[in-house]
């Protein structure tokens, strides 16, 4: 749609034509009545009267018209910064347009004290989207299969959650961790070559010189001790000289009935069958998950998503700041080329999940999903439960009105995306375990939960930008 119309307002003396240039660009025209174009040149005019001197008569008592032939350029230029900063206001307010970014003023006319004022200004706004494509859509996702060595592995990290640091005295081993102190000194060398005080570092690690990691396994923590040793290869004849102040080992226990008990089941097989249910449910999740996945990407290929590049701008710049903001500039300056390429990637990123939120929000406006009180508590339950530790965290955040919202925002999507599910067909395509679904993949810079799309949204407790929630292990959407 490129063709201008008038906005529905209450101001009568204010006609403004907005003009539709794709989903996020909004060219407004409108013409500031004379009689306001006169008002702000008489209270310029006024204003630089009460602070300039004019020979033969007292402050703020010379003509208007011998004041404006004195600083006719400089009455010009803030008249018409004050009419447009009150009136391109106004005019936004009279289209009910909800931009995004700074308005830009792309031209005005004459400038007179005798004629309306016309004014052509471009803002961005978040697309209202109407999206085909997805009902009947035949997708393809990825399936997770847990299988015995899955349970295997839950169970052993249960025995890992319940391991105990225990101090060592003597017979120390690789994989303690330890605090020394150690030198290495050259034969004929008045002073050592490598010397370590206090630092903490485990006892067979790459980084740790091969020669006090051998000596350490010799060790008796708060004794020092020395070793000679021959040359070798390269190294020239040396001695080492290490004292073990502290050293710890971490003890796992055993998969067997007290770990059961001790995590509340009464024996090991107790303990198995809710390990499987754990593992059952782990997987299903990460299907829906891929599902999920599945429909929004298609959604977004079907779909044209254009983004106000001030928005996207503004989003990238918050993150950059929670990141980078400490430093000083000499220190940025000095990160070159790698800080330019983190922002080209943050941006893409945040492109993608500002896409997929926007997607997510038509098809939830679409639908009418609207969630209630009880939804909302729930999803706040839900998430005290995945993460206890930070309950009164989450409490915190979560329990004033503006973070409800950000919750019930997070419902819908959740909503949204299942409803998308549920409108596609599904054929299964490549398997792969628990195991291999939990391994560790590159770090995304944003998530559609991580752009508030309510760009007004600001509220005490966030440490995430702009945003919705605060992205972590709890998040459960695409």
């Amino acid at each position: 749609m490129t063709a201008a119309q008038p906005a529905q307002t209450n101001n009568s003396n204010l006609d403004v034509q907005v003009e539709a240039l794709g989903q996020v660009r909004r060219r407004l025209r409108f013409a500031v009545p004379q009689a306001q174009v006169a008002i702000a040149f008489a209270a310029t005019t006024a204003k630089y009267a009460s602070k300039v001197r004019v020979a033969g008569f007292r402050p703020g008592k010379a003509p208007a018209a011998m004041i404006e032939r004195m600083h006719g350029v400089e009455i010009r230029r803030a008249a018409l910064d004050d009419i447009l900063k009150a009136w391109v206001f106004k005019a936004i307010q009279a289209t009910g347009l909800n931009p995004v970014g700074r308005p830009e003023v792309e031209s005005v006319g004459e400038l007179a004290r005798d004629k309306p004022l016309s004014v052509q200004v471009m803002c961005e706004v978040l697309p209202t989207l109407e999206l085909t494509g997805y009902e009947g859509a035949a997708l393809t996702a990825d399936t997770v299969v847990a299988d015995a060595d899955d349970i295997e592995e839950a169970l052993e990290q249960k025995a890992r959650d319940r391991a105990e640091q225990l101090a060592v005295e003597t017979g120390l081993q690789s994989g303690d961790e330890a605090v020394g102190s150690w030198s290495i000194t050259d034969e004929g060398a008045d002073a050592p070559r490598e010397t370590a005080e206090q630092r903490r570092f485990v006892i067979g690690a790459d980084h740790v010189p091969y020669e006090v990691n051998e000596l350490a396994l010799k060790a008796t923590v708060g004794e020092e001790i020395s070793e000679d040793r021959p040359a070798e290869g390269t190294l020239t004849a040396r001695k080492v000289t290490l004292t073990i102040a502290e050293a710890h080992r971490t003890e796992i226990p055993k998969v067997d009935d007290e770990l059961a008990k001790d995590l509340g089941h009464a024996d090991l097989a107790a303990l198995k069958t809710a390990v499987a249910e754990e593992v059952a449910a782990d997987a299903a999740k990460r299907n829906l998950e891929a599902r999920r996945n599945a429909a929004v990407d298609h959604l977004l290929a079907n779909n044209t998503v254009e983004l106000p590049a001030s928005f996207v701008d503004e989003l990238v710049d918050q993150q950059l700041a929670q990141s980078f903001g400490h430093l000083d500039e000499k220190t940025l300056k000095s990160l070159g080329r790698f800080f330019q390429q983190m922002r080209v990637d943050m941006r893409k990123n945040t492109e993608s999940a500002l896409r997929r939120g926007l997607v997510l929000e038509a098809i939830a406006d679409k639908l009418e999903i609207a969630p209630d009180d009880e939804a909302i508590d729930a999803k706040l339950a839900e998430l005290i439960a995945q993460s206890p530790s930070r309950q009164e965290r989450l409490k915190r955040e979560y329990g004033n009105q503006q973070g409800r919202d950000e919750l019930r925002r997070r419902v819908r999507s959740d909503r949204a995306m299942d409803e998308l599910v549920k409108l596609a067909t599904y054929t299964e395509g490549a398997q792969k375990t628990l195991r291999a679904a939990k391994a560790p993949a590159a770090p995304e810079m944003a998530d559609e939960g991580d752009l508030d799309l309510d760009h007004d949204h600001d509220h005490e407790g966030h440490d995430h930008a702009h945003g919705e929630h605060v992205h972590d292990e709890n998040c459960n959407h695409g």
